[in-house]
């Protein structure tokens, strides 16, 4: 018996189009959890540089080691730490989608 609601599994689609691109005709669901795994694994890598690069223009601004403007490094704090919000979010939605596939009731 299926316990997702129409709108988790609609919501599960839209994940599916967005993290599985056109890799999601014709493989199983086992490869489908292969390249969720992989694509979470990516996403660690994506979380550091952004981490990194937060700390970097953070010590950078603290210590006044560049000839940046204040209003510059505010911009760039901002866009990296939206990053890293966008990432826990696309990190979320992979593992949401790994779930439904393990589901023995989905396909």
């Amino acid at each position: 018996m299926n316990h997702f609601r129409a709108e988790d599994i609609e919501r599960m689609e839209s994940y599916e189009n967005v993290h599985l691109r056109g890799a999601k005709e014709g493989i199983s669901r086992e490869e489908k959890i292969g390249l969720l795994e992989k694509r979470d694994r990516n996403k660690w890598y994506m979380l550091l540089f952004n981490v990194l690069a937060i700390l970097f223009f953070s010590y950078s601004w603290a210590n006044e080691l560049s000839e940046l403007s204040d209003t510059i490094f505010l911009i760039l704090l901002v866009v990296f730490s939206i990053n890293v919000g966008l990432i826990f979010l696309q990190k979320k939605q992979i593992r949401e989608l790994m779930e439904y596939y393990r589901d023995p009731a989905v396909r």
